[in-house]
């Protein structure tokens, strides 16, 4: 969540007209006449390390200091209360991951929980209850009226907070039930601790307070050990579909996105170090968007020796004067938090796995080792579908004009109908055509003259042809561009063009086969066949039958020369 820093002062200006007032009510109506203060400053201590060892259950962290603040209420009122919470909302300050300005964090925290103070205060005492009771059933039954209040307005002013930023936080959530499941089990423990501190004095946190902050400690080491076994195990199966890929960009696809299950990080890059020196990204995630255009980071030199990238150990920048160390480096957003990771392979770095986040401290030397075992899991899949590519190209592609093959286009043309039906593209133009007469070509200058002339026509195609597009020779003198994403109109336009720009072209050839050597300039047409999906056609196979009845119906045998155009007469 990101804040201007209009809204910044907006709420430094509520915070300043809401907190004095709520001070000085907090402080006529509550007074306070005598403080155990070695009492408050242990309880304060106590909380703190409560705030710092939140535990999680089911993927939610769950802070519960709240039993020692309503035993404060309980013991003091509004007002000690009231100075308690401030004081400890700067535990939250430093220690919760956010990317929200420090001051912003600091008002935001102290109206809401002023106003949840005042709230709940008001409440208990409008119904009848009394700070510093003796009778139980009273202390009890008030304080789970306190604390009801507490929580139901906390989450209120939450869901206030969230919709004013432009997000959404539902009464129902996850996070708004375990709060109110847990203030019922906190209730009873401060009532414990309240009456136990009327009898014992101090002694009473010895037997409520460190047993309870024993307890979460070892909630937390179980939650920690259980989080790096599923991580683990996670990693294992992370491992085992990296496996499976075969083609280069699966894998750089694979990775990342699996990667977002093991560590919650904002933007994420695979980057490849080529020769020793330039940074090149291959694959980006951004704003939870695969790409490999990336926009929000820029290598502005090569690599370098003192330029924070480590071309051997995994290093955390949790902060943004840290981040700065990465002098190469510019992030298009506020980064607070960077992870580089060294892709390594064969005792050489090849890459790194650069991941950030707009939240100091996202990321803990915890996690290297679990990261660093997948990007060995990721280096070696990257070598073996490099390797695999290779063989395909070589299988898949024409030895004569390096054009892909009939085999590349049948797979890529069924990809491509695929796409078309999940509604990743409109349409799906192909383009056949055929050299005419080229049988003739051959028996009057050889056939080797006639692969020098299937040669330049694939250079004059190729200079049609965009990244999306696909380009194989079909067979013999036969050709197939498919074009995504481009309309029956538009294709027939490329088609007369390349029709035109043939028909003109000299296709420079040495003749042997009559009076000797001699270099001689000849030229040849081609017919043309375009067939549209989904006008034409619904699968893949059906939409190259129907370019190639056009090529041989509207182009050969309507005399050659020509771009014929499916449906556009008999066919």
């Amino acid at each position: 969540m990101m804040t201007s820093k209009t809204n910044q002062i907006r709420i430094g200006i509520v915070w300043l007209c809401i907190f004095p007032l709520i001070a000085l009510f907090a402080y006529d109506s509550f007074p306070v006449t005598e403080i155990d203060w070695l009492y408050v400053v242990l309880l304060f201590a106590i909380m703190c390390v409560t705030m710092l060892i939140p535990i999680q259950m089911g993927g939610i962290s769950i802070s519960l200091e709240r039993w020692i603040t309503f035993a404060i209420f309980l013991q003091y009122g509004m007002f000690v209360e009231f100075i308690f919470i401030q004081f400890a909302m700067f535990i939250l300050l430093f220690s919760a991951k956010s990317s929200l300005p420090l001051s912003h964090k600091f008002f935001a925290n102290s109206i809401i929980f002023s106003i949840t103070s005042l709230t709940s205060a008001f409440v208990f005492t409008l119904a009848g209850g009394k700070i510093h009771s003796a009778e139980f059933v009273h202390v009890l039954l008030y304080g789970f009226l306190y604390a009801a209040t507490y929580t139901f307005v906390n989450s209120l002013l939450m869901k206030l907070y969230f919709k004013l930023n432009g997000q959404s936080f539902s009464l129902l959530s996850k996070v708004a039930i375990w709060d109110y499941l847990s203030t019922v089990v906190m209730v009873p423990m401060s009532v414990a601790l309240y009456f136990l501190n009327a009898y014992l004095g101090n002694k009473s946190i010895l037997l409520i307070g460190i047993p309870i902050l024993t307890l979460l400690i070892t909630i937390r080491q179980y939650n920690d050990s259980n989080h790096r076994q599923k991580q683990l195990a996670y990693a294992t199966e992370i491992g085992r579909d990296l496996a499976n890929q075969l083609l280069f960009n699966e894998v750089l696809n694979t990775f990342l996105d699996k990667l977002r299950g093991i560590l919650p990080f904002d933007d994420g890059y695979v980057v490849d170090l080529r020769s020793g020196r330039a940074l090149i990204p291959l694959v980006g995630i951004e704003s939870g968007e695969m790409t490999k255009l990336v926009t929000k980071i820029t290598f502005t030199q090569g690599k370098e020796e003192n330029d924070g990238l480590n071309l051997l150990k995994t290093k955390i920048f949790s902060n943004s004067k840290e981040v700065k160390q990465l002098k190469n480096i510019i992030f298009e957003e506020q980064v607070q938090t960077v992870m580089s990771l060294p892709i390594i392979r064969d005792s050489r770095t090849e890459g790194f796995l650069i991941l950030t986040s707009k939240r100091k401290n996202a990321f803990k030397n915890e996690d290297i080792k679990i990261l660093e075992i997948l990007t060995n899991y990721f280096a070696v899949s990257l070598e073996k579908a490099r390797h695999f590519e290779q063989v395909l190209n070589k299988s898949e592609r024409c030895g004569l004009t390096k054009l892909h093959n009939y085999r590349y286009l049948d797979r890529k043309m069924e990809e491509t109908a695929a796409r078309f039906y999940a509604g990743k593209i409109e349409c799906v133009s192909v383009v056949i055509l055929d050299i005419d007469f080229f049988k003739k070509v051959n028996d009057t200058y050889g056939h080797e003259n006639g692969n020098i002339i299937l040669i330049r026509l694939a250079d004059i195609l190729q200079s049609y042809q965009k990244e999306q597009d696909m380009l194989a020779r079909y067979g013999g003198e036969e050709f197939v561009m498919v074009f995504p994403n481009c309309s029956k109109e538009e294709a027939t336009e490329i088609a007369e063009a390349i029709r035109k720009e043939v028909e003109h072209a000299l296709f420079s050839i040495t003749s042997d086969l009559e009076q000797g050597p001699a270099p001689i300039d000849v030229q040849i047409t081609i017919s043309l066949g375009v067939a549209t999906m989904p006008d034409d056609a619904l699968s893949a196979r059906e939409l190259i039958r129907n370019a190639d009845r056009a090529l041989y119906i509207d182009g050969k045998q309507a005399g050659r020369n020509r771009v014929g155009v499916f449906g556009s007469s008999s066919d």
